[in-house]
């Protein structure tokens, strides 16, 4: 066959179709053609080839795979008619390219060249091209950055391993710089010893500023924006050739010497859709950026994506649902001083930005929270955010509008990339600013609005929500109907609040004349009428500016961290009588005269005033303090050590941090004051500290919502019966909407503010130069996106920060073996510490055994045909008896069967034939074992936490124990079995006896009550991790019952992670309240309906309220 230059001449014409930006059909034809001619060629089973692209010209020799690529990208080499090179012959040779000695390149993934799989071009090689590789040329900027990383393969010295350029030396010196934080005469020096030990002519970069012009084509775009000295305007877009504030009219400049003019004040933002772009050109992103729209929920809300808000926008713009890799975004912002609570005045306000369309395991990682917004300092931008958000906003309405031309890597194709915000996360201060929704006041609750019940304290002086949730019970409830256990000769029967419709809004901002603050100035506090009466609006938010904001169901979160820490905070500061932080002081006494009806807490003529019963006495705060010292253990990095957390001389809390009290809130509350406190009391304070902890699941329903939202309005009239009006700031009635935001935008770990809080601290210690605070943040920014970019094109064997395992990960560890084995002999885990050495009994031999040959799912087969035998030899033997004799002789007749069949010529695996003869009676035994995300540890290893307790289930049974011993089980023999097994000591599990669980969740077991029959031992793999705690008691009659805290395991759960230490359940368990609402409504014991309680405090608790104590500050301000 003769192949002409005419019949060839599809490779002189262009090989994209101008119209679709496609390969031709033609061009398809001919790669397919050439391809398997390459098949064909002696070189085909090297699986290397001679390139024949534009660029290489038949000069390299390459992978298959990669000659594709660069066929799709560059074309052909001209005049390369007859491809004789690559086996053709009996042509006439034309001037194709004269071939030049070239070096192998065998494949190895370079430093920052992203692995592809390889592809199987003897099979439908034509169809594989319109399959797999027929894809889209990048875009022309797409284009550029793939091509800066081709041209960055060139080798690092002559001679070196493959994989190793200057781009991937300056990339990986970058992350070294960016993991831990060094200064740059600490890069300049690495730099100059790597490049003076590596060979002579090598091309490694010798100092910070190499590297930096390395990696420049890696780095993300940033502008500096003039800012008003005053925050009144920015000079951007059309005012940004402007010289002086259109508002204060002050000068934008500085009076210099110089040439160079110099800004009073600069902000920094950094345009958010070039870092959405990245996501897609990184396999495994792009990948994961569909995930939202191809999960299955199976009916439980685990993400955002799950929940009605998200459903509802999808609804309402479905044309932008249908493309699956648009990017749903959240935006936070918060302030924070980067010179410490001790140092100057100086107020940062960051504005980061985070996609929602990456699976738990990505979601809200550090590495994709984007820093878009540096406001300034020192002062606080207050009512002046939304000047410094224009640049943001424009780019989201552009986002929407148009969207950005993107390549996704992993489908090989151009997409037009839309994007919008779904809400914002924020605490209560910010949520005004951002809102426009003044939240401070009688009218600060945006959910309320006017309809709210609040009022103003007479002598207390603050805005009081005391009494305003019995509106949110049923209808029927007893509390609805009561005039004593409330405000006084009071009965409510009022329907909550309606919600307010994004329309809705729209009318009120006409309505009242609120205004956009880059329209007046930001320095200008311009009254909008009837604010404070009818409504709490200082302006319209510039978020308004968005054309979908209207139709979203929610906008604006409550941060459930700052609320859970004023319940805490306002909790127990009153419980434990923090002078000047109680809300039981003089002036709520006083108050509680004109709005209650409990006499028996007025401050007498002579200014003293009774021991209310939801105060500690000194026995009370001794017994308290004693059990977080000396009793409460937790595993080991679950919680701070909250003995050193606890001053004795002042009988109180001090240095708590926020995960601290969300911990107490949530695992010791619920039980901790139920023999300290009154029954009510307790029982008051354990309701909601139960909301919290159902409100804190990973995964809920929406039958646990419904749930969630029948139990919070009961929580909070049972601690209003209790509690003085005082107690109840708009923090506490917050609450009351926090189920409905879980309904609207599902589970609060993607809502709440841990992770942002912890990425400012990560900015704060980015800081180098402090007198350029914020040209030091985000000169670390930009380096630290460049290298985490980068990080994904590193081999698996280079290590960085991201990368580092946890201290107790399991690293993947687990033994291996030639053979096949059973799954329990090849679990994943990690033995740690000294291992001691010790001989089982022949009890403890033989218990082993036979355990393990029962829990082995492939010697089910054999367990079956031994109870067949059991039950037609022990006919009338109960079920119990029979499993009585499985259990002695079961691992004896196994053995039998196995060694006759042996002899009679039946084969057996390997593994089962060592199997059934038994472990060796010497075990090691270790102190530590770290898998699936839990590190156990033997009892006793460490005095200030505890890792040794276990459950397990079988069936609908939940066994408790702790571990005694961690040993390594060996098998004699050339396959050589092991496994971790625990050895354990277990309690009684009997209901009621050994085991009871309240009405609030507790699990309680009696310490005292084993397991009657000796079964100790128990597979690694089959463990889950618990903790016990015992009742704080004032007595000192030692109390056998314990409770039990189940374990999340670290790095295991749906939800977002950072390596995060918060452990809400992973269960979709709600526990109901329905109880607390029949409480006996008692008038005749005292003011508050309870159970009649005598205290013993001595005379010095029943003392005078000192008048000059200042009220108790503003929970929502602390943290």
């Amino acid at each position: 066959m003769f192949y002409g230059d005419y019949f060839r001449s599809w490779m002189d014409r262009p090989h994209l179709d101008p119209n679709t930006n496609l390969l031709t059909e033609e061009y398809v034809r001919g790669i397919g053609e050439f391809m398997k001619l390459v098949q064909q060629h002696p070189d085909a089973n090297t699986g290397m080839v001679r390139c024949p692209c534009s660029t290489c010209n038949n000069n390299r020799i390459i992978k298959e795979w990669e000659v594709w690529k660069h066929l799709y990208r560059k074309g052909f080499a001209r005049n390369y008619k007859v491809w004789y090179l690559h086996g053709e012959t009996g042509f006439e040779y034309g001037s194709g390219s004269e071939p030049q000695p070239v070096s192998e390149q065998p494949q190895s993934y370079g430093w920052l060249e992203e692995p592809r799989m390889d592809v199987d071009f003897g099979v439908g090689t034509e169809q594989m091209v319109h399959d797999h590789y027929r894809g889209e040329e990048p875009n022309l900027e797409s284009g550029r950055y793939f091509d800066m990383l081709d041209a960055g393969k060139q080798p690092l010295y002559k001679g070196c391993r493959d994989g190793h350029s200057p781009l991937s030396s300056a990339s990986r010196l970058m992350g070294i710089k960016t993991d831990y934080n060094l200064a740059e005469e600490c890069v300049d020096a690495i730099a100059d010893y790597v490049k003076g030990v590596l060979p002579e002519d090598n091309l490694a970069p010798g100092s910070y500023y190499e590297v930096q012009k390395l990696v420049a084509g890696l780095r993300l775009p940033y502008e500096v924006i003039d800012v008003c000295i005053d925050n009144c305007m920015i000079y951007w877009g059309a005012d940004k050739d402007r010289d002086k504030c259109k508002f204060c009219w002050k000068p934008r400049y500085q009076e210099t010497r110089g040439r160079v003019s110099v800004p009073f004040k600069r902000m920094w933002y950094l345009p958010l859709t070039e870092r959405l772009k990245r996501l897609y050109q990184c396999e495994r992103t792009a990948k994961a950026m569909r995930w939202h729209a191809e999960h299955s929920t199976n009916g439980e809300i685990r993400h955002p994506s799950d929940a009605k808000a998200w459903k509802h926008f999808q609804s309402t713009y479905p044309e932008f649902a249908e493309q699956r890799r648009n990017v749903y975004l959240g935006l936070c912002t918060d302030g924070f001083s980067p010179f410490g609570k001790h140092g100057r005045q100086y107020s940062l306000w960051p504005v980061i930005v985070t996609p929602y369309n990456l699976p738990p395991n990505l979601c809200m990682r550090r590495e994709f929270l984007f820093l878009s917004i540096l406001v300034p300092g020192p002062a606080h931008p207050k009512r002046s955010l939304d000047v410094f958000l224009q640049p943001l906003i424009y780019e989201l309405q552009q986002l929407w509008a148009v969207g950005a031309e993107t390549y996704d890597v992993s489908c090989r194709e151009n997409f037009h990339m839309r994007a919008v915000l779904m809400w914002t996360i924020s605490d209560f201060p910010a949520y005004g600013m951002l809102s426009g929704w003044t939240t401070h006041g009688r009218l600060s609750c945006p959910y309320c609005q006017d309809s709210t019940d609040a009022f103003q304290l007479k002598h207390g002086r603050k805005t009081c929500w005391f009494d305003c949730h019995r509106r949110f019970l049923p209808p029927d409830h007893p509390y609805r109907r009561s005039k004593t256990l409330f405000t006084k000769n009071k009965q409510v029967f009022d329907d909550p609040p309606t919600e307010v419709s994004g329309k809705d809004l729209a009318t009120q901002f006409r309505d009242f004349g609120a205004q956009r603050t880059p329209d007046v100035g930001g320095h200008e506090n311009i009254p909008v009428d009837a604010v404070g009466e009818l409504h709490n609006w200082h302006k319209k938010s510039i978020f308004w500016d968005l054309p979908y904001w209207e139709s979203h169901l929610l906008r604006h979160n409550l941060d459930v961290m700052h609320i859970e820490k004023n319940f805490f905070d306002n909790l127990m500061n009153t419980i434990l009588n923090i002078q000047g932080k109680t809300k039981d002081n003089l002036k709520s006494r006083l108050d509680l005269v004109d709005i209650c009806d409990r006499s028996e807490l007025h401050v007498d003529e002579n200014g003293t005033a009774p021991f209310p019963i939801y105060r500690l006495d000194g026995a009370g705060k001794e017994a308290f303090f004693d059990w977080i010292t000396d009793k409460v253990k937790f595993p080991d990095g679950y919680a701070s050590n909250l003995g050193n957390c606890v001053d004795r001389s002042e009988e109180k809390f001090t240095g708590l941090k926020s995960h601290d009290c969300h911990v107490i809130m949530q695992r010791l509350l619920p039980f901790a004051f139920s023999a300290l406190l009154p029954r009510n009391v307790h029982e008051a304070v354990a309701g909601i500290s139960v909301f919290f902890r159902d409100l804190c699941t990973r995964v809920v329903t929406e039958e646990g919502i419904s749930t969630l939202k029948e139990n919070v309005p009961v929580s909070l009239c049972n601690l209003e019966k209790i509690f003085p009006p005082s107690f109840f700031d708009v923090m506490e009635h917050l609450a009351i909407h926090l189920a409905r935001e879980l309904e609207l935008g599902g589970p609060v770990q993607y809502r709440w503010m841990y992770l942002f809080e912890r990425y400012m601290h990560h900015l704060k210690k980015k800081i180098k130069n402090l007198s350029k605070v914020e040209g030091s943040i985000i000169a670390q920014v930009i380096n630290e996106e460049t290298s985490n970019f980068a990080e994904n094109y590193f081999p698996s064997e280079v290590h960085t920060k991201n990368r580092r395992p946890a201290r107790h990960d399991d690293r993947g560890e687990k033994a291996t073996y030639h053979v096949t084995v059973p799954s329990m002999f090849s679990e994943i885990g990690r033995l740690s510490g000294k291992p001691t050495k010790r001989r089982l009994t022949e009890i403890e031999h033989a218990h082993l055994q036979t355990y393990l040959l029962t829990n082995c799912e492939d010697v089910l087969q054999y367990e079956s045909v031994y109870m067949a035998e059991l039950r037609m030899t022990y006919r009338h033997a109960t079920e119990e008896e029979l499993q009585q004799l499985r259990h002695n002789g079961f691992a004896a007749w196994l053995l039998n069967y196995v060694t006759d069949g042996l002899a009679r010529g039946f084969v057996f695996d390997d593994w089962i034939c060592e199997f059934v003869r038994g472990p060796n009676y010497v075990v090691k035994s270790y102190p530590k074992y770290c898998t699936r995300g839990y590190a156990f540890a033997k009892k006793g290893h460490s005095r200030t936490t505890y890792d040794g307790g276990v459950s397990s289930s079988s069936g609908d049974d939940v066994y408790y124990g702790n571990i005694q011993e961690i040993l390594e089980i060996q098998y004699p023999g050339m396959v050589g079995l092991r496994c971790v097994v625990f050895y354990c000591d277990w309690y009684d599990t009997t209901p009621d006896r050994g085991v009871k669980t309240d009405a609030f969740g507790v699990t309680s077991i009696h310490s005292r009550r084993k397991l009657q029959y000796y079964d100790p031992f128990i597979l690694a793999s089959q463990a889950d991790q618990v903790c016990y705690i015992s009742y704080p008691r004032v007595t000192y009659r030692d109390d056998p019952w314990i409770t039990v805290t189940q374990i999340n395991p670290r790095g295991r759960v749906n939800g977002p992670s950072d390596n995060d230490p918060l452990q809400p359940n992973s269960t979709s368990n709600v526990s109901a309240v329905e109880d607390l609402a029949e409480v006996e409504l008692v008038e005749n014991f005292n003011e508050f309906g309870l159970d009649a309680v005598v205290h013993s405090e001595p005379e010095a608790e029943i003392g005078e309220f000192d008048e000059d104590f200042e009220d108790s500050t503003d929970s929502e301000d602390s943290d």
